[in-house]
């Protein structure tokens, strides 16, 4: 029996915006394939992917020659993806952008994996692993779906670094005749080589880019969606572990770091109860309080108003010294001096004058 698969309800803001360009009428097709138009009301509700597949494909032949795949990327909007959304935007570089739809990936949908990576000496990737039907082997994603999706993320990318961002390449693990004509409006839009029948679905990005700071970082409004997000994220994959005891290390580092026994308790769980289940995610307490404090640490450290001792007792640790060395171990470097280099960076104030 396959699973069932599902998408943020979010994603018909775009597809029914799409629709309306195109003079198709949204509230009838989405009724035609089973989709009930309130579904656009709750930012939290969850969408089948076969029922969307087949919106998509009934538009596509509508529209023809792919077009309506690069629309439902051009009327994307952050708040299609919640709090995600909003996080991605206020990021503090494409790079940590895309590494966060990979963190959040199940926001978006349960039908793939994502991982946001460098490559070789000069590119950063975002991959897209599209799971398969366990009878039949089909991506889950249709490849008008797929093509959308990387659309997004190219109009995602051109928000947070600027309109004349293009791609190094783009790569389907399909062949063309699965999305039908070859279009101007893609190759227009992408403005760099579609690759089909590769081992991915992938953006190739340059990876200088993606590391530069960003128009739109802010580290505190960042800081207060990623918090909105672990909280959606508790209620929506209760499966995962690691965002609960995320949340719990959240609220307590304040008042210095919590022991692995009270987090347990604090859930309703054994102590050895909690380490087999960490250990069936791949992975430990001691690694979730480690990229908890290092994810917060980096936000403030990008906060002036907030002093080094400060930060230090916000993620948990009892004097500065500790914090020091820990910081040392995620950064090679001083907290004052990482800031210093920060603040006076001039790559933004660069970019703003070209």
């Amino acid at each position: 029996m396959n699973a069932y698969y599902s998408a943020l309800s979010g994603w018909l803001i775009p597809i029914t915006r799409a629709m309306k360009s195109f003079d198709i009428d949204p509230v009838e097709t989405l009724e035609r394939f089973g989709i009930s138009p309130s579904e656009v009301n709750d930012p939290e509700g969850r969408v089948c992917v076969q029922s969307m597949g087949n919106v998509f494909a009934y538009c596509n032949n509508k529209v023809g020659n792919r077009v309506f795949n690069i629309e439902v990327a051009n009327s994307f909007h952050p708040s299609v993806l919640h709090a995600l959304g909003y996080a991605v935007q206020s990021a503090y570089s494409l790079q940590e952008a895309m590494e966060r739809v990979a963190q959040y990936k199940r926001v978006v949908s349960n039908c793939c994996n994502m991982y946001a990576f460098e490559e070789g000496e000069d590119d950063f990737v975002a991959d897209f692993e599209v799971y398969r039907y366990s009878d039949s082997g089909r991506q889950v994603l249709t490849p008008h779906m797929i093509e959308a999706f990387l659309a997004t993320l190219v109009k995602l990318s051109r928000d947070i670094v600027g309109r004349d961002f293009k791609p190094i390449k783009i790569q389907y693990n399909f062949d063309s005749l699965g999305l039908g004509d070859n279009c101007d409006v893609v190759a227009e839009f992408f403005d760099c080589p579609i690759e089909y029948n590769c081992e991915r679905n992938a953006v190739v990005m340059d990876g200088e880019i993606a590391r530069s700071q960003a128009f739109g970082s802010n580290p505190v409004m960042n800081q207060l969606h990623l918090d909105v997000l672990n909280k959606f994220m508790c209620r929506v994959d209760k499966t995962n572990l690691s965002y609960q005891i995320e949340n719990r290390i959240v609220e307590e580092l304040p008042l210095g770091a919590p022991s692995q026994s009270d987090v347990a308790k604090q859930l309703g769980l054994s102590l050895r109860n909690l380490q087999r289940k960490l250990s069936d995610q791949g992975t430990c307490y001691k690694d979730i309080l480690e990229s908890t404090r290092k994810r917060l640490t980096m936000n403030y450290i990008k906060q002036p108003h907030l002093s080094i001792s400060e930060i230090g007792y916000l993620v948990g640790f009892s004097n500065v010294a500790n914090f020091n060395r820990a910081f040392r171990r995620w950064q090679g470097c001083a907290p004052g001096e990482y800031r210093h280099r920060y603040l006076s960076s001039n790559s933004l104030t660069e970019t703003c004058r070209h």
